[in-house]
Parts: structure tokens; C-alpha cells; sequence
């Protein structure tokens, strides 16, 4: 497949390393980088987002070159970062502007926040009804932290946008809810992940009329549902089920990505839907094959839509 096939009606299709397991830079068990940028332009896929800074090359210098010689441009790239610390927010800053300059330098467009989990979230991931909400202080504290990561990516010429995550403090509709009604749409719009919303009891369908107009940038991500109701049923904490396979392909689980695609285009969405499978980075299964499959399944949705 060339890469002109991942541009399809008002979507622009994305991969990223989290497909391949990093999600932290530093992990040993990550898989060389160069090796995710060659499977990557192998799946015909010709954006993609950078992964957490200091995975791939930092300096632009060096990087750059990388992409270009395998045809890829940048979309931006996510900070899961402890946005929930107090005693870490130094840290936490540091890396929105190394990733933001970063990002800046490969003419890429978003900074997406993502919190990490934290050890209590992480064990009512899902489950809303046991989940245990930051106080009022905490969620003040939180809630300027992330206005302050939105001035550093306007600094920076880029868009932010906040990423709800299964196992965070950001995870349920009440929750999601409350941090766009009080964090400005000019400091941080949405980044709308399909599979994380399925996993929090969220219908991305009714998510994207819900919050049209806060979302600039998507990722697509698939669940599947025996792990879901397994891991629900079962009381799982959020890293037991990523290895157990929660997220999948996309078209082998159960995100209604027809219907996706269809609120996407009824809102009037233009931009670019990265496509991600978490997952450890040490799993025995294919991430190119896997990519590959997801491309496979939405092109003809998107070719579909167009028409």
C-alpha cells in the first residue's frame, strides 16, 4: 500500500511506537527505534506520532533526516507524564517543553496530554463506580498544571490537547466533562481515543457529538470485549488487562467504527486519527501485522465515507 492510500476523505491516518509497546522512554524492553520507523513506512502509513521524548532521537538534527528518508512526517506526540504530582510538576514541565520544541522542529502541529495512572486509579480502571476522585484542592492544583502545559505548547506554535485515559484521574464522563468546563477550549482542546473511552463505559459515537467541539486530533484504538468483560468481572487493574490484550486490531473488537467515522464527518472533523494498540512492549504479538490489519479494516470505511 503506498502512503497516499492513509489520506482518505476529511481523516488523515497516523501510527505511533505505542503500538509497539513504548510508551516510556526509558523502558529496556522497548524495541530499537529504528526498527519501529522502518515497520512503520512498511505498513504504508506515512504520519506518525514521535512517542514519549527521548525514545527517539532528541535532536532534530538527527531525526529529521530518519523521517524523511523513510517518506514520514510528524503529527505531534503525546507527554505521559504524572500530571496528578504536585512535588513532580518541575519535572513534568521539562518535558512538555522538550517535547513541544521537539515537536515544533518537525513542523508537527499537537502536544497531547496525557496523564499517567496512578496506583489507586489504576486498580478501578473501568469501573467508575468505585473510582476514587481527586479533592477539591488536588483537582485545582491539577487543573493549572495542565492550563500551564497548554501555554507552553502555544509558545511553541502547536495545539494542545488532553488525551482521557483508562486508570488516570481523568477517565469518566464526569470527569472529562469537568476539565473542559473549566479549562479554556483556547488553552486545550480534546484528543478523543476511541478504545480508552470504551474501556471507561464511554460510547466514542455519542462522545464525539458530545464533545464536538473540543476535539482536534483522534486516535483510533479497538477493544476487545471478552478481555472488557473479563476484566470488569474480575476486578482487573488497568496493566493486567493491557497484558491480557485488552486493545486490539481495529475491526476484531468492539468500537463501532463505522460509526465513528460517520459522527467524525457529521461534526465536520478534518485532521489526522492516529492509529494505537497498547500493549507491553515485551509482547509475543506482531505490531506491524497488527497495524496493518487496522489500516486494512478502516480504508474502505474512509473511502466509504468519502463517497
Amino acid at each position: 500500500m503506498d502512503g497516499q492510500m492513509t489520506t482518505l476523505a476529511h481523516i488523515r491516518l497516523a501510527a505511533s511506537p505505542t503500538t509497539w509497546g513504548v510508551d516510556f522512554a526509558d523502558n529496556p524492553h522497548n524495541p530499537a527505534w529504528n526498527r519501529v520507523l522502518d515497520e512503520i513506512e512498511a505498513s504504508g502509513v506515512d504520519t506518525l506520532e514521535l512517542g514519549p521524548v527521548g525514545y527517539l532521537p532528541e535532536d532534530p538534527q538527527i531525526l529529521g533526516p530518519e523521517l524523511e528518508s523513510r517518506g514520514l512526517s510528524t503529527a505531534g506526540t503525546f507527554m505521559f507524564q504524572p500530571i496528578f504530582d504536585d512535588a513532580r510538576e518541575d519535572e513534568v514541565l521539562d518535558v512538555a517543553r522538550r517535547t513541544s520544541g521537539l515537536v515544533r522542529e518537525l513542523n508537527g502541529d499537537f502536544l497531547i496530554l496525557v496523564d499517567q495512572p496512578t496506583d489507586t486509579r489504576v486498580a478501578t480502571a473501568g469501573r467508575s463506580a468505585t473510582a476514587t476522585r481527586m479533592d477539591d484542592a488536588h483537582r485545582r492544583r491539577y487543573l493549572e498544571r495542565v492550563r500551564k502545559i497548554g501555554t507552553i505548547a502555544g509558545e511553541n506554535g502547536l495545539r494542545a490537547v488532553f488525551h482521557q485515559h483508562a486508570g488516570t484521574n481523568v477517565e469518566f464522563l464526569d470527569e472529562v466533562e469537568a476539565l473542559f468546563a473549566d479549562v479554556d477550549h483556547e488553552c486545550i482542546g480534546m484528543c478523543l481515543d476511541t478504545g480508552h473511552l470504551a474501556y471507561a463505559g464511554i460510547d466514542p459515537v455519542s462522545a464525539i457529538d458530545h464533545f464536538s467541539d473540543r476535539i482536534d486530533h483522534v486516535h483510533f484504538k479497538d477493544v476487545n470485549g471478552l478481555v472488557l468483560a473479563q476484566a470488569r468481572e474480575e476486578g482487573w487493574d488497568f496493566w493486567q488487562a493491557i497484558a491480557a490484550g485488552i486493545f486490539c486490531p481495529i475491526g476484531d473488537g468492539v468500537v463501532d467504527f463505522p460509526g465513528v467515522i460517520g459522527a467524525l464527518s457529521s461534526i465536520g472533523f478534518s485532521g489526522t486519527a492516529t492509529i494505537e494498540q497498547d500493549r507491553p512492549p515485551d509482547s509475543s504479538t506482531d505490531p506491524l501485522a497488527d497495524l496493518r490489519a487496522s489500516v486494512a479494516h478502516l480504508s474502505p470505511l474512509l473511502a466509504s465515507d468519502e463517497s
